[in-house]
């Protein structure tokens, strides 16, 4: 496993990730409330249209395989051999998103929705304060992904890996 490799692919996904999701935040709104805490999404809920939401499932939808893809194609470049060596390596990478994510989307980006009042009907929801905000977050980032969606995506790194080398 090359970890220098791997530490600057996941540096690089993170804001890739970011950037990508960030914009596509600020193109529509009201399409990612479906992703806040519950007393958000039901506040933002009648103002969420099909339009919105179908533009946020073509923004984020595509973009994880095409990081599964890159990730297996730059750890076989960097001389990456063997399962367990690409499912670390995809581990590794994803944990850099995960991480990313939650400090640039969660805990900066939610500061800046909150005080901009992006999502109509939420304005000046209680969850928008981090006590309710964390009951998702970090459940989502310090759970979910660690233990279900970075080792999914080891899996799927390794097998695209097999199926290179």
């Amino acid at each position: 496993m090359n970890l220098t490799r791997t530490i600057l692919d996941g540096i690089v996904l993170c804001f890739i990730f970011n950037a990508i999701v960030g914009l596509f935040f600020f193109v529509t709104p009201q399409g990612y409330s479906v992703m806040f805490p519950k007393g958000i999404r039901e506040a933002a809920k009648p103002y969420v249209t099909r339009k919105d939401r179908r533009i946020m499932h073509r923004a984020i939808y595509p973009l994880y395989p095409l990081m599964f893809l890159y990730m297996a194609l730059s750890a076989h470049l960097a001389g990456v051999e063997g399962f367990w060596h690409f499912f670390r390596t995809g581990y590794i990478e994803m944990m850099f998103v995960n991480v990313g994510d939650f400090l640039l989307l969660d805990v900066l980006g939610r500061m800046y929705v909150m005080d901009k009042g992006l999502i109509k009907g939420a304005e000046d929801h209680p969850d928008w304060k981090w006590h309710g905000w964390w009951k998702l977050a970090v459940p989502e980032h310090g759970l979910a992904w660690t233990f279900i969606f970075c080792p999914l995506t080891g899996l799927i790194v390794a097998g695209i890996g097999a199926l290179i080398t």
